[in-house]
């Protein structure tokens, strides 16, 4: 005969193994990343999530065009961004070299600054360097590359707002179209913080150059 205190004991370990069966939404996993269920982007730009199964670059905020021919100064409002390392991007009309970086490209003079501060004028990072000093990253063969430094990443913290300001001093006639990106997020690059032995060479390849 089963007794009560079977039965629940029964029950409770029946309980736990179920559990250890089903996914936990709020951590990423090899080939799915965490649930964000409160999700709200309210800010400027186009803000757009690529799912659960993006590896890289999950989240996209497109703020769209800059003009680097002429002297400008534009801000931006970032409201309800995800918690993860986001990289804030120049994207320009050059395509990325094979090897080592564009020789053809006519604007690494150009001075351009960035800077990032959160609602209560807090600075998070600030950068102001020619366009041939920032690191060029993206896909050989694209027509577009992606610039960026190492000052130009963050993680916003969950709530915040964030204001993004661009500054170009004088312009340069001789520059290429642009664009403003802030990317990050995607399961393989929570996967490799929270895994050290994981091997991103073996999964996806990101081509980047370095100034000298």
């Amino acid at each position: 005969m089963i007794t009560v205190a079977t039965a629940l004991f029964f029950l409770t370990c029946g309980c736990q193994t179920i559990k250890q069966f089903i996914p936990n939404d709020e951590v990423a996993r090899f080939g799915t990343d965490r649930k964000y269920t409160d999700l709200n982007y309210t800010g400027d730009g186009n803000f757009t999530d690529y799912g659960r199964k993006a590896g890289i670059l999950r989240f996209v905020l497109d703020l769209g065009a800059v003009d680097l021919t002429e002297a400008s100064v534009s801000k931006f409002e970032l409201k309800g961004l995800p918690e993860v390392e986001f990289v804030c991007y120049l994207r320009v009309d050059h395509p990325l070299p094979t090897l080592g970086k564009p020789k053809d490209f006519e604007a690494g003079e150009l001075m351009f600054g960035m800077s990032l501060e959160d609602e209560n004028g807090t600075q998070v990072f600030s950068e102001k360097a020619p366009l041939q000093k920032w690191t060029w990253s993206g896909s050989v063969g694209a027509p577009k590359s992606d610039l960026y430094t190492r000052k130009t990443i963050f993680t916003p913290k969950k709530g915040k707002v964030y204001y993004i300001k661009l500054k170009n001093n004088e312009g340069d006639l001789k520059a290429p179209r642009a664009e403003i990106l802030i990317m990050g997020g995607g399961w393989k690059a929570f996967y490799i913080k929270s895994n050290p032995d994981f091997n991103i060479n073996q999964t996806f390849q990101i081509i980047e150059f370095y100034p000298s």
